[in-house]
């Protein structure tokens, strides 16, 4: 199995899910710097309401499974044995002329 397609879809729904949840927030953003490092504070306040957090929370998790089921495939298909080469006496789809149209 292939995982570029698994890729592809997860990277789509997560996009669309955390566009759909930061795109309609309303909230506050604070950042304090402080010299002892330790009392640097970053503050997020957010909050989405409506229809996005209903289609947001969906996109964004099924994104994270097809992400995981993305990296399982990844796996896996390091573990399968490549195909013999083929011998001259079995044709193979590679090996076939390209047809050119008649004009």
């Amino acid at each position: 199995m292939k995982s570029d397609r698994l890729v592809i879809f997860a990277v789509l729904f997560l996009v669309a899910g955390l566009g759909l949840l930061l795109g309609f927030t309303h909230g506050a953003t604070g950042l304090s710097i402080g010299y002892p490092f330790p009392e640097t504070k970053l503050h997020l306040d957010i909050t989405t309401t409506g229809l996005p957090a209903l289609v947001g929370v969906p996109l964004l998790s099924a994104g994270a499974l097809l992400l995981f089921f993305a990296l399982i495939a990844a796996v896996v298909s390091q573990f399968r044995r490549p195909e013999p080469p083929p011998t001259p006496d079995t044709p193979s789809k590679r090996r076939e002329p390209f047809a050119e149209f008649e004009e």
